[in-house]
């Protein structure tokens, strides 16, 4: 936890622990106000771009794992298809509509941090954190814990080996693409009327079925 709270965060919380007097929480507001300043409030319509940024770079950061551990080669094949197909569709995002925010989203999931010096949700010794990024704590707060919880589970997938990380990989694909499918139908209710993004939406959706139906059947060759 202390490595996520930043530092108005860490001066509001020592100002709790400690009883410090009127400068202290008169710093601490200050601060919590700044941070508020440089924070963005996405439109719904841009934070919906974002997370399905996130679906995409979620799901190339586990087949990448996989191509990077596994040894059977159908969950290989699969975790290939898997990359490629949601490059090419975050790509089609981008060109559609991209924003300083999906940027943000990719980055953290691809790009891992080390921080020393950690204590509380941060490894003993320093090492990778799965919390938001200096670049992503500028960012709307929805997507900021959207991309925690993302790099989360990736991390109990990068802890996996041999069946185990199969099974793990094939379960986390499974729960990610039910996840685009919801994310997917929620939008079409909304923008039904906007037929351009509704056309975006059905290539979305018939790629999150597609992988879902693949990574269910694989699933069920380990039970």
């Amino acid at each position: 936890m202390a490595g996520r709270l930043g530092r108005a965060g860490g001066a509001v919380l020592l100002a709790a622990l400690w009883g410090t007097g009127p400068l202290v929480g008169l710093t601490a507001r200050a601060e919590a106000a700044q941070a508020g300043q440089t924070r963005e409030s996405l439109s719904e319509r841009d934070l919906l771009l974002a997370q399905l940024a996130l679906f995409d770079a979620t799901a190339i950061a586990a087949g990448n794992l996989a191509l990077e551990k596994s040894a059977n080669p159908q969950v290989r094949q699969f975790a290939l298809r898997l990359v490629e197909d949601h490059r090419r569709h975050l790509q089609d995002l981008k060109a559609w509509g991209g924003s300083s925010s999906m940027d943000r989203v990719v980055a953290d999931l691809t790009q891992p941090r080390v921080t020393a010096g950690m204590g509380g949700s941060g490894s003993k010794d320093g090492g990778l954190l799965p919390g938001p990024s200096l670049s992503m704590q500028r960012a709307d707060a929805r997507l900021v814990q959207a991309v925690a919880y993302a790099q989360q589970d990736l991390e109990v997938l990068r802890e996996a080996q041999g069946r185990d990380f199969d099974e793990a990989f094939l379960k986390r694909v499974v729960d990610d693409q039910e996840g685009g499918l919801r994310l997917v139908k929620q939008a079409r209710a909304t923008y039904r009327n906007d037929r351009a993004f509704t056309l975006m939406l059905d290539r979305t959706g018939n790629l999150a079925d597609r992988h879902l139906q693949r990574a269910q059947g694989l699933k069920e060759s380990f039970e």
